[in-house]
């Protein structure tokens, strides 16, 4: 099983992975064989990637740390609360969200639970669903990375869940930024990003009354821009006025945009994202916060395509659990050809890196 660009993808191809569409039905299903008005119905629902079965990735399994059920259910939650947020009449989005915060609260708690016991696995993202479903995508991403986070850092389960309230929470008020604005290509002009850095205090309007909901959680939802040398916003804090949980849902929060797809920005690859990353850290974000990422995120997920030099491409079989920049690799010689690999440990062929990942292969 590996992950492929839909533009790289063949008519024939096995699907590995169900997708679902932005009202959370499902588009196709696993195992089917892709057509050509498949294929076209895929693109026109902004399906930017999906998993396949071929030869090539023959032997790769992906076990998800979290489950895809979990996360869909999420999704659905998450896609209530955003749309609850939309309507006209305040008084529904109200009643909306109130039955709603419950139900989530509940699925986190059950997430906390499933991290807890597969201490032996890192987390990759799983794409599901289209670009245009990214807000509701991002939320249960930024969640589930800061619960990675906040474990593995020693916070306990009932600060794990303030934690992850908060995280998931933080962008809701985005629901309320004009679409032109909230999808826009290219750079915002000035005026518009004003508008955008409000989206901050929409989200804490929505959820300050709300009851149950920690004083940590809100914090997150209305610091979670702020960054260590006071260039962020709303209130340009510093250092140790930004709180420890804050700063693990920003750090979670970035990582998350840089890796999606989005309606105006294709995502880029994990190690590349890392690297953008550790140029802030740690002037603007927490150096131990990124350390941990760097722990429990798998920068080199199973079916990933990379170049190792000499002509020489492989595809990820497996990663080694404490040494992340050093997977094991079925190698393919530089013409590509299907016959003949060779499988090699990463940690045992200490002369041979990864360049980079590559989408396809050459």
């Amino acid at each position: 099983m590996r992950l492929i660009n839909i533009l790289d993808v063949e008519v024939g191809s096995k699907i590995a992975k169900p997708v679902y569409d932005s009202k959370l039905s499902l588009l196709i299903n696993k195992g089917a064989t892709l057509s050509e008005p498949l294929l076209n119905k895929l693109k026109q629902a902004d399906i930017r990637h999906l998993y396949i079965e071929d030869e090539l990735s023959k032997g790769v399994i992906l076990e998800p740390l979290i489950s895809d059920e979990i996360k869909l259910q999420a999704f659905v939650i998450m896609k209530n609360i955003y749309e609850s947020q939309m309507e006209k009449d305040e008084r529904v989005a109200e009643n909306v969200r109130e039955s709603t915060i419950r139900e989530l609260k509940d699925l986190i708690d059950d997430i906390i639970t499933e991290i807890y016991s597969k201490n032996e696995l890192k987390y990759y993202s799983t794409e599901l669903m289209g670009a245009e479903m990214y807000h509701y995508n991002h939320a249960v991403e930024v969640m589930i990375l800061s619960l990675l986070i906040g474990k593995k850092m020693g916070l306990d389960r009932e600060r794990l869940l303030k934690l992850g309230m908060g995280s998931v929470l933080a962008d809701i008020g985005k629901s309320k930024v004009p679409s032109e604005i909230l999808n826009k290509k290219g750079k915002l002009e000035p005026a518009e990003f004003e508008e955008m850095k409000r989206h901050v205090e929409y989200s804490y309007h929505i959820l300050k009354d709300l009851v149950g909901l920690s004083s940590l959680s809100r914090q997150i939802v209305l610091l979670h821009h702020e960054k260590l040398d006071g260039s962020g916003y709303p209130n340009g804090f510093q250092g140790d006025q930004i709180p420890l949980l804050v700063r693990i849902a920003t750090v979670c929060d970035i990582f998350s945009a840089i890796v999606s797809d989005r309606t105006y920005n294709n995502r880029i690859s994990v190690d590349t994202a890392i690297e953008i990353l550790r140029s802030a850290t740690p002037a603007k974000l927490d150096q131990d916060v990124f350390g941990t990422l760097l722990q429990v995120v798998d920068i080199y997920p199973p079916g990933t395509l990379v170049e190792i030099g000499d002509g020489k491409y492989g595809i990820v079989i497996r990663s080694n659990l404490n040494s992340p920049t050093r997977p094991i690799l079925k190698i393919i010689g530089g013409n590509a050809e299907l016959d003949g690999y060779e499988e090699i440990d990463l940690m045992e062929e200490l002369t041979l890196f990864i360049k980079k990942v590559i989408p396809k292969l050459p």
